[in-house]
């Protein structure tokens, strides 16, 4: 949620039940002002909320250069003070992360112990070694920077056109977007995924007769498993304003106001991916 039209951008996401008190609204607007203002960052936005057992997460991200590659994540238990969220790379941890079934807590120095998956060695279309599970030490702090570079990786969302790729390579928000039109709107073929792209640049562009490289570079979301099901794109205000749910992550919407540069994503949920997607249909 950018925190340019904070409130505005609320108020849209109250259409599919998304909201958060007005005490708290403010209270987040204003500490984001003076997190972006020590930090300096070109921009800021709400990520959203964690719930927790005890006290909720809340996560907000903010850039300078590039705003997919210089992102920088914070989380605050009080929606006044923010940390840094840690930067995980360990392949375990986000093993742990997705196999962890208890719900956060609310204490980032809490640690849990997760069991990975065995392994197994196969020659031959044969099972020749099985290794034991492993235990791993996971760090509530660690699993909350995991669940959220997953989540974010997975259906974070922004309209076609929403960011712009400069000929050095860095990506920011195109100041000549204007929103989509209703020709445009209800297809989501013209929804990015708003993280660096996994699909090979020649398969994106192929898809499109109208390509146009500094725009098109990003991975769309009707390519997302389960094909037509990861998403579900509504309209609402008089078919003036659009709402994508994912399907996966319950919780993660996305709005975007036609013919319109506005637009933003916000996540309020567990933390815990929706596994029966493929047995609701």
């Amino acid at each position: 949620m950018n925190l340019e039209y904070f409130s505005e951008g609320m108020d849209c996401l109250m259409y599919c039940g998304l909201k958060l008190s007005p005490e708290q609204r403010i209270l987040i607007e204003n500490s984001l002002i003076a997190l972006q203002n020590d930090n300096r960052f070109s921009g800021m936005y709400l990520w959203g909320r964690i719930t927790a057992t005890k006290q909720d997460y809340y996560i907000a991200f903010g850039y300078t250069n590039d705003c997919l590659k210089d992102r920088k994540y914070f989380y605050s238990l009080d929606q006044f003070q923010w940390q840094l969220l840690p930067f995980v790379q360990s392949p375990k941890i986000f093993q742990a992360t997705t196999l962890a079934r208890e719900s956060f807590v609310g204490d980032p120095s809490l640690m849990t112990y997760v069991k990975l998956d065995p392994t197994f060695e196969i020659v031959g279309n044969h099972v020749v070694a099985i290794s034991r599970p492993e235990v791993v030490k996971l760090k509530e702090e660690e699993r909350l920077a995991a669940i959220v570079f997953i989540i974010t990786e997975e259906c974070a969302v922004c309209p076609r056109g929403a960011l712009y790729k400069m000929t050095d390579g860095r990506v920011i928000p195109n100041q000549m977007f204007r929103g989509l039109d209703n020709l445009q709107v209800d297809n989501q073929s013209f929804y990015q995924l708003y993280r660096l792209p996994r699909n090979d640049l020649k398969v994106n562009l192929s898809k499109r007769s109208d390509y146009n490289y500094p725009i098109d570079f990003l991975d769309t979301i009707d390519c997302v498993i389960p094909l037509g099901q990861a998403f579900a794109l509504n309209l609402q205000r008089n078919e003036r304003l659009v709402v994508i749910k994912s399907c996966l992550w319950l919780g993660m919407t996305f709005f975007h106001k036609i013919t319109s540069h506005k637009h933003g994503f916000l996540y309020l949920g567990d933390g815990k991916k929706n596994s029966d997607l493929l047995f609701m249909y």
